[in-house]
């Protein structure tokens, strides 16, 4: 555990006792200090301290603009989403993908992967990609595909790029809960999970599991969301969907799985569908920041791109 201007013998009581940096966060001052033998001021500083880490201190709107206009942005590779997304895929947020079989969700999750490493100028972080892969659907000769198109070094795209095949749930948190030590020591930008949806849904199936299962799922979309904001790093996960009797956008009769509990975690949701050839649809349905609109991109095989510049690839 690290707090700025917080001694290292009240961090040794702080971890002794069990505290992590959530439970500062919320403590009452009066409770510190008898438990760490401080007193009272030096407690409020130390739940200052989390709440800093945490990035939960209250601030007004204005300073909340300038924090957000500094916020890290990864391109897509295709102008048109980037410009539905409001720039790009952002730091400090989860940005969900749902969609269908070939839908473009993974081919995304790649390209980003290889995009996060570019040089600011270039639509990247100059970080790494970490790929939770819950379904065996990583493949290395994709990444080689897109990083050969532009040029790039191959064996250090490969080498930038963190693979965590992942067993059922509790292996999932598992891993998530280790990226506290790994993302600031291998300079992760980005965390993919490839495919968010599938392990609950093949271990929590029937009604009497569904609490269990929601309950699961908001647990780990806390995790995200602290990890995201903790670290500036972006968080992209992608969903599958589920047939709905009734209309859920736009006169599809398909949703994203995983219910309302999850629905309301992603700061922004995007809805893909496969369209005639190479060319899919994007639709940006759910977001508090940019408006519901749609945007054509297509998938090469040099990866994501538009109509201005799919022909390139061919």
């Amino acid at each position: 555990m690290k707090l700025k201007e917080v001694s290292k013998e009240i961090l040794l009581k702080l971890e002794e006792a069990g505290f992590t940096l959530e439970s500062i966060a919320i403590a009452q001052a009066e409770d510190l200090t008898s438990t760490l033998n401080i007193d009272l001021e030096e407690a409020k500083k130390v739940i200052i301290a989390a709440e800093k880490e945490l990035g939960i201190l209250p601030i007004s709107a204005a300073e909340f603009l300038k924090l957000e206009e500094k916020r890290g942005k990864i391109t897509t590779g295709s102008n048109e989403l980037d410009s539905v997304l409001g720039g790009g895929i952002w730091t400090q947020e989860i940005t969900e993908l749902a969609g269908g079989f070939s839908s473009g969700k993974t081919q995304l999750c790649f390209q980003l992967c290889v995009n996060v490493q570019l040089s600011y100028n270039e639509g990247g972080l100059e970080g790494k990609a970490f790929f939770v892969d819950t379904e065996r659907t990583f493949s290395p000769k994709r990444i080689t595909e897109i990083a050969s198109y532009r040029n790039l070094e191959i064996d250090d795209v490969l080498n930038n790029i963190i693979i965590a095949p992942t067993l059922n749930t509790h292996h999932l948190f598992s891993i998530i809960e280790q990226l506290e030590d790994v993302i600031p020591k291998e300079r992760i930008k980005l965390l993919v999970i490839d495919s968010f949806a599938s392990h609950f849904r093949s271990e929590y199936i029937g009604k009497e599991k569904l609490i269990a299962r929601q309950q699961k799922i908001m647990q780990i979309a806390e995790k995200l969301t602290l990890l995201a904001v903790r670290y500036d790093i972006a968080v992209l996960v992608t969903n599958q969907i589920i047939a709905n009797v009734e209309d859920f956008l736009y006169g599809s009769s398909e949703e994203p799985a995983l219910g309302f509990a999850w629905a309301h975690r992603p700061q922004q949701r995007v809805f893909l569908r496969k369209s005639r050839g190479s060319a899919r649809i994007a639709r940006l349905f759910d977001s508090s920041r940019m408006p519901e609109r749609e945007a054509l991109f297509y998938v090469t095989e040099a990866g994501i791109a538009d109509a201005a510049t799919r022909d390139m690839y061919v």
